[in-house]
């Protein structure tokens, strides 16, 4: 019985073990979208896709945290639309544990200075024409007031989003992470009160004639102008921690999306055409997916299997793996306890047949 007692206690003890160093609850998914520019079906069919809304549009993605990359506005039709589904998403979402982060893109800040000549005629109708577009999108609005409000730049564990990317103009504004901080801070401020910094001035200047001197994060045309060992130096010198860049802005061949992960996964370009309505793009919906546990990262798309056979049986794994040690540790707890409960009644038995046996003793003297 003592060898099953310490056994039994050490194999408990191994379980508790690999149940401390191994995350029993599921992980946090991060699902990152690119430029969506209107359309609203191709918007949707993502989102489902990704398991983030059910059939009637609404938040099942639990503690699931969607970043949009910006540029919802311009291009399609239903711009507008988009923002109003992620404005209610974000509440459903929060309610769950989750959040939906969009963030400024090049067409936010053009429709914030006056500029629709990318917008599509049918929204700018619905909008109230020129007129009625700088009402909605002004700080007088909710809607206005929630896209102005919206970050450039969003860190996630060793992760960076942005629209554009960081190039070495836009590293010697943003000198670190502390700055990326300052830099969203300050955008906001001259996007709501008209309060605008030298640095905000950089993120409101969409000039770009010199690829080279492109500053602004949410400009620059990172697969445009691949440095790999330029932001590889920059992000060791200047974001230690930060293993990948997440940008949209630059369409991918739509004939190729292998090249979605750049420079050894230090530049991560999830902008895959999906809005129908941009010239040249055929609407192809993708997704990129990470899990915070172990920052695995895999792309979802709609036309070839969610996952590579490589990160299909790294995400099997892992998750079987998990399930065999809770097992182990319900059953091993439940030997324990039936064992524990054995021994209780085991000395209840024993006890009144000593007392019998000593009673008869002293009765034959």
């Amino acid at each position: 019985m003592k060898y099953f007692t310490c056994l039994v206690s050490l194999l408990l003890c191994a379980a508790l073990a690999a149940l401390v160093a191994t995350p029993f609850v599921d992980a946090r998914r991060i699902v990152a979208l690119g430029d969506l520019h209107g359309d609203f079906n191709q918007s949707l069919a993502v989102l489902r896709l990704t398991g983030i809304v059910d059939e009637f549009n609404h938040w099942v993605g639990e503690d699931t945290y969607l970043v949009q990359l910006g540029d919802v506005l311009d291009v399609g039709p239903d711009d507008v639309r988009i923002v109003r589904l992620l404005m209610r998403l974000q509440k459903e979402a929060q309610a769950k544990g989750g959040d939906v982060i969009e963030l400024l893109g090049n067409h936010e800040i053009r429709n914030f200075k006056g500029d629709y000549t990318a917008v599509d005629p049918q929204s700018l109708a619905f909008s109230g024409g020129q007129a009625g577009r700088d009402k909605l999108l002004s700080n007088t609005s909710k809607l206005g007031m929630y896209l102005r409000t919206r970050k450039a730049i969003f860190r996630y564990g060793p992760f960076l989003f942005m629209h554009g990317g960081i190039s070495d103009a836009t590293s010697s504004m943003i000198t670190s992470i502390d700055k990326v901080d300052e830099f969203n801070a300050e955008l906001q401020k001259a996007l709501v009160n008209g309060t605008i910094s030298p640095m905000a001035q950089k993120g409101l200047d969409l000039t770009e004639d010199e690829a080279d001197e492109v500053a602004n994060p949410i400009l620059v045309r990172s697969i445009l102008n691949v440095r790999c060992r330029d932001l590889k130096r920059v992000l060791e010198k200047k974001f230690p921690g930060i293993q990948s860049v997440v940008v949209g802005h630059v369409p991918h061949d739509p004939r190729d999306f292998s090249d979605w992960r750049l420079c050894e996964g230090l530049l991560i370009d999830i902008d895959f055409g999906l809005s129908r309505w941009k010239k040249g793009d055929p609407g192809h919906v993708a997704a990129l997916e990470i899990e915070d546990s172990t920052w695995h990262v895999q792309l979802i798309e709609a036309s070839v299997p969610v996952a590579t056979k490589s990160n299909f049986i790294f995400t099997f794994t892992h998750r079987l793996f998990r399930f065999i040690v809770f097992t182990l540790l319900v059953v091993l707890a439940a030997l324990f306890i039936v064992y524990i409960l054995r021994t209780v009644e085991g000395r209840r038995n024993v006890k009144p047949t000593l007392l019998l046996e000593k009673n008869q003793q002293y009765g034959t003297v």
